[in-house]
């Protein structure tokens, strides 16, 4: 199934702002490049207005993007369509889904996230990390899996960064406590991690615990985005296969109604820091 055109031309945005602003260029210098004036470059950049694959390899040469780096997003671009589509369902398949997201991820200002299984990625150790992506991949070369803890562990600077740090919203099942990843001291280590990252002024976390009667019952994790610059509310659905983006306003509506259902319905957070806190303290 074909990637959401509108998702391609934000991602293409972010990614060729993040180089241009790494590349120290002004959107002038940009412009010129492109035959268009800072404005476009502004609307490209937000996701707006779509851009060529010509376009792109000019603008890579220009903030001089590794060649790996502009071959991918050369790539982006020739999946945008000429013109307008029609609305349909659209999902993006492993492994385009997690450039996609981290595209998204970086460039959002509120994020709620609700975790069913495990602690969100945004959060999470780096033992946890490697523990569950080598669940994943146990015959990986361990190499790979480091790269890939390293880059879970790098994404987590959008909490921290001087301007704009995200606001991120988690409501966690108590079974993402319970369950024990990798082992008790890992797990330990993991909820004492949360319990201090909680205590962030941009970070709430909720535990939902079992004992909550008559709660809604939410089977699957969701996380919405909020992009302002780029205008967009979004929910992502991961699975196996890969991701979904809903973006209509009343898809992200429902979903946002349910998300604080559930966190109404969650302790609240210094009764959940609390909470992390005593479940931490019966691992080993």
């Amino acid at each position: 199934m074909a990637p959401d055109p509108k998702m391609l031309k934000i991602q293409l945005g972010i990614e060729l702002r993040r180089l241009r602003e790494e590349a120290e260029c002004t959107a002038a210098a940009a412009a010129a490049v492109v035959g268009g004036t800072a404005p476009k470059i502004s609307k490209i950049e937000s996701g707006k207005q779509g851009i060529t694959t010509a376009e792109v390899e000019k603008l890579s040469a220009l903030y001089d993007a590794p060649a790996k780096r502009r071959k991918y997003l050369i790539g982006l671009a020739s999946q945008l369509p000429r013109r307008s589509p029609r609305r349909t369902t659209y999902r993006d398949a492993v492994p385009d889904w997690f450039q996609r997201f981290h595209a998204l991820e970086y460039a959002a200002t509120d994020m709620r996230i609700y975790e069913v299984e495990s602690v969100t990625g945004l959060l999470q150790t780096h033992d946890y990390a490697r523990s569950m992506i080598h669940a994943w991949e146990p015959a990986a070369d361990p190499r790979m899996i480091e790269r890939q803890v390293q880059t879970r562990l790098d994404r987590q600077s959008v909490l921290t960064r001087r301007h704009k740090p995200l606001n991120l919203q988690v409501v966690l099942s108590e079974t993402a406590l319970r369950r024990v990843q990798g082992s008790g001291t890992i797990m330990r280590a993991q909820l004492e991690h949360l319990v201090e990252t909680a205590s962030k002024p941009n970070v709430d976390v909720r535990v939902l615990p079992f004992s909550v009667p008559n709660r809604i019952s939410v089977a699957s994790s969701a996380t919405l985005l909020h992009l302002a610059e780029q205008q967009l509310s979004a929910v992502y659905l991961e699975d196996v296969l890969g991701a979904t983006y809903l973006h209509e306003p009343t898809e992200f509506t429902r979903y946002s109604i349910v998300f604080e259902r559930l966190r109404a319905a969650a302790l609240p957070e210094q009764e959940s820091q609390d909470f992390i806190a005593k479940v931490a303290a019966t691992h080993d």
